[in-house]
C-alpha cells in the first residue's frame, strides 16, 4: 500500500501541514467559491506580483492551485489504498512572501483520509478523480471566469500545463517501466476519458492535441508548446512570451534560439 509524503507534497505541491511565516493573506480555500474574498484574493496578489490585468493574476493563481490537483495526480500514480482529503473544506490558503516573492501554499487543515475500495481500485480512483474536478476544482474556475474576466480555458490551460510539467518530471524519475506505464496510464485517463461534465463543459479541457517545436539550445529535440499562455507579459517589467507560448510567433522563437 502506498503512504502518503507529506514532504514530498510540500516540496513538489504547495502543500503543508504548518502555519506559514510571512503571511501577507490567510482564508479557508472554501471562500475561493465566494464572489468576494476571491475578488480580495486577486487584488491582493495582483499587487505584489504587480500585474496589469487581473487575467494575469488568475492565471497566475490557478497555476499555484494546480498544485492541489497535481497532488491528487501523484497519489494515484504511487498506488495509494487511502487518498488524502484535498477538498476545499480541508484546506487554507496561505499567500506569503519569502524574501522578495509572493508564493502561495495550501494547509492541510486535518490529515484525514478516503479509503479507496481495493475490491475494484481503479474504478474508485477514477470516481474520485472525477469528483474532485467537479466540486473542488471547476467551480473555482467558473467563478474565476466570470469575475475577472478571463476565459475558462486559459484557467485549464494552466492546470494543463503544470501536469505535463508533472509527467516529465515523475517519468524521468520513475525507477522501472511499470511505474512509467502506470504513470502514463493515468496521466492519459485524466487528459483523454475523464468525462467532460467533471469540468461543466462539452469537452475534457486537458484533451488537446500536443505540438512540440525545437528546443531552444538542444538542437534535433522537440520540447511541448504550452496549452496556454501564462500571462507574464502581462506582470510590470519587460517580460515577454516564454519560449513556449502559444501565442509566439516562430520568428521571434528563432531570434531566441539565436541568442540563446
Amino acid at each position: 500500500m502506498g503512504t502518503v509524503d507529506f514532504q514530498q507534497l510540500e516540496e513538489k505541491f504547495a502543500l503543508t501541514l504548518h502555519e506559514l511565516e510571512n503571511t501577507v493573506l490567510t482564508i479557508p480555500a472554501s471562500d475561493l467559491l465566494i464572489a468576494e474574498p476571491m475578488q480580495h484574493l486577486i487584488d491582493t496578489y495582483g499587487s505584489l506580483i504587480k500585474a496589469r490585468e487581473p487575467a494575469a493574476t488568475a492565471a497566475f493563481f490557478v497555476s499555484w492551485f494546480a498544485g492541489v490537483c497535481g497532488a491528487m495526480q501523484h497519489m494515484l500514480y504511487v498506488g495509494n489504498e487511502v487518498i488524502l482529503d484535498l477538498s476545499l473544506s480541508n484546506l487554507t490558503v496561505q499567500l506569503y512572501i519569502d524574501g522578495q516573492y509572493p508564493l502561495f501554499g495550501f494547509k492541510i487543515n486535518e490529515t484525514r483520509f478516503s479509503d479507496v475500495s481495493a475490491v475494484d481500485l481503479e474504478e474508485e480512483y477514477k470516481r474520485m478523480l472525477h469528483v474532485f474536478y467537479k466540486e473542488q476544482v471547476t467551480p473555482i474556475i467558473q467563478l474565476l471566469s466570470g469575475l475577472v474576466p478571463i476565459h475558462a480555458t486559459a484557467l485549464w490551460g494552466q492546470i494543463g500545463n503544470a501536469l505535463y510539467a508533472q509527467l516529465e518530471e515523475e517519468l524521468a524519475e520513475a525507477s522501472d517501466e511499470d511505474s512509467r506505464n502506470r504513470i502514463v496510464y493515468f496521466y492519459e485517463w485524466l487528459t483523454q476519458d475523464l468525462d467532460p461534465s467533471a469540468f461543466g463543459l462539452s469537452s475534457n479541457p486537458f484533451n488537446r492535441k500536443p505540438r512540440f517545436i525545437e528546443h531552444p539550445s538542444i538542437p534535433d529535440r522537440k520540447i511541448r508548446m504550452k496549452t496556454a499562455c501564462c500571462l507574464a507579459y502581462c506582470l510590470e517589467g519587460d517580460f515577454g512570451y516564454c519560449y513556449e507560448c502559444p501565442r509566439l510567433k516562430e520568428k521571434d522563437r528563432t531570434i531566441m534560439r539565436a541568442n540563446k
